[in-house]
């Protein structure tokens, strides 16, 4: 299950990191994953430094290596836990105040939403399906992966979402959830809030 619920009184508190239905990257998880990615940071962030402290002609030499060191670690564990942290989605639904408060996440501060329980027209189920374009680009990261022992599965495939969304009444939607239906296969359909929102909502 990709999601986690609560419920607080007259709250309903729904939580996800699956909210995003999106194609697949070349840049695939499977090759960047989260420390590699804080890694190539901290070191593009340590040449430039280093070049600017040898142009400063910053003294003795060792001091420049002790910097470099510190702001690596400092670099890497900055970015490794602000910027390519998992991020989450968080929707609360209040029936108290009669909003739902969707908070996205951003770099640094997420940005959010109210919306009041009469613009919701309907809560429903949907799917969205993405065909590979860039083959070209798909083929070469395949091969540099299994060239390192780490093939990609699935990275040129189909890939399909069922979606959980609010439709609101001036025609918008709001999308809470999005999972990924793994080689168009679930084994049957992905567990989702539906029932329980639409109760919640008097729908």
């Amino acid at each position: 299950m990709h999601y986690q619920v609560s419920k607080e009184n007259d709250r309903y508190v729904f939580r996800t990191s699956s909210f995003r239905a999106e194609k697949t990257s070349v840049l695939h998880a499977g090759v960047y994953s989260r420390e590699f990615t804080s890694m190539l940071l901290a070191s593009a962030v340590c040449i430039a430094a280093y070049m600017v402290m040898h142009m400063a002609r910053l003294s003795p030499p060792f001091l420049r290596y002790i910097l470099v060191l510190v702001l690596f670690a400092a670099v890497f564990l900055g970015a490794n836990t602000f910027v390519f942290r998992d991020k989450s989605l968080e929707a609360v639904f209040d029936r108290g105040s009669r909003t739902i408060r969707i908070t996205w996440p951003g770099i640094l501060t997420g940005r959010s939403e109210t919306i009041s329980f009469d613009r919701v027209h309907s809560v429903d189920v949907g799917s969205r399906q993405y065909v590979p374009e860039n083959i070209d680009g798909i083929d070469f990261v395949q091969k540099i992966s299994a060239q390192h022992g780490s093939a990609v599965p699935g990275l040129g495939e189909v890939e399909e979402f069922v979606t959980l969304s609010l439709l609101l009444t001036d025609g918008s939607e709001r999308t809470i959830y999005a999972v990924k239906i793994n080689g168009g296969k679930t084994g049957g359909e992905p567990p989702l809030p539906l029932k329980e929102i639409r109760s919640f909502l008097n729908m």
